[in-house]
């Protein structure tokens, strides 16, 4: 009796055994063939506060990468209509050079290559670019640019500083491209490159018969043209500083990838090992447990 007994108990124990090496070698078979050690957090066990923590990191520099793509791309349309209008005002410079040398039949020319740049400029810094005023500060819904405000006056000579045609406000666009470095990238129409190129094809429009407005309006659109340069020198400047940013962003997502990669996915090497190991430990463990049945059976004849 005491033996059928030990033997009952024996094989519970056995078949308790099996139960648990039957799922340890069904888990191993999905680590292998998933490539994962689990699909919840659960499975991950005492790694999975670490995890999260570095997926928060990781989600984090991804979005920062994500807004400094934008940015570099807004900067790089500011570059492009910045370029447009010194073409521009390339052309109306020279207009007005060959003007005061008598090249150039004036008044009537004049007026109009200056009031047609006018309206071309306004164009230009009221360009939107992904749903957002490039030049309007933070007013990202806003045109920059109203030449028929009441404020925007035909210009005296000499002339006078007038940025009422400005419809923006006074904030920089700025954005966060890393933990604790943000980047101010913005350039506003009321700038004082755009304000003398305004002002010159003003006072040339409105005084194109006269010599001393036609000189001091190549004179300012000449300074519009080397402070439009310095801006765009500002931008590149800027852009560059982004570019290296992004770099140093995609290498410290490369590490945490590297890092959440070691806690998620399976070790194939090691888990083909487990997986012959519980398949050892079944045979050996079916064979026994034939061997108590055999002997059970023969206990009973």
């Amino acid at each position: 009796m005491v033996g059928r007994i030990s033997t009952f108990v024996l094989t519970n124990r056995l078949n308790s055994e099996n139960l648990r090496v039957q799922n340890d070698l069904a888990r191993t078979q999905m680590q292998i063939t998933t490539g994962k050690k689990g699909s919840s957090y659960e499975e991950i066990g005492r790694d999975t506060l670490r995890l999260l923590n570095i997926q928060n990191d990781l989600s984090r520099i991804n979005t920062q990468n994500i807004v400094a793509s934008n940015v570099s791309s807004r900067i790089e349309q500011m570059y492009s209509s910045i370029n447009n209008m010194k073409d521009l005002a390339n052309q109306v410079a020279s207009t007005l050079a060959q003007s005061l040398s008598g090249a150039l039949a004036v008044p009537q020319e004049v007026a109009n290559v200056t009031s047609n740049a006018e309206q071309a400029l306004a164009s230009l810094l009221n360009v939107n670019f992904g749903g957002r005023y490039l030049f309007a500060g933070d007013r990202l819904d806003t045109p920059p640019v109203d030449l028929t405000d009441p404020g925007y006056t035909t210009q005296p000579v000499p002339s006078v500083v007038n940025t009422s045609y400005y419809k923006g406000d006074a904030g920089i666009a700025n954005a966060e491209i890393s933990d604790g470095f943000s980047i101010n990238y913005g350039v506003k129409a009321d700038n004082q490159a755009f304000e003398k190129f305004f002002r010159a094809l003003n006072l040339a429009a409105n005084n194109s018969t006269d010599p001393a407005a036609r000189g001091e309006a190549l004179d300012l659109v000449r300074s519009a043209i080397d402070d439009m340069a310095a801006i765009q020198t500002d931008l590149s400047a800027k852009a560059n500083l982004i570019d290296t940013q992004v770099v140093s962003n995609e290498d410290d997502a490369t590490l945490f990838k590297s890092v959440i990669s070691n806690i998620t996915d399976t070790d194939l090497a090691e888990a083909s090992v487990n997986l012959t190991n519980y398949q050892s430990q079944l045979e050996a463990s079916y064979a026994t447990l034939t061997r108590i049945t055999r002997l059970k059976l023969a206990n009973y004849l």
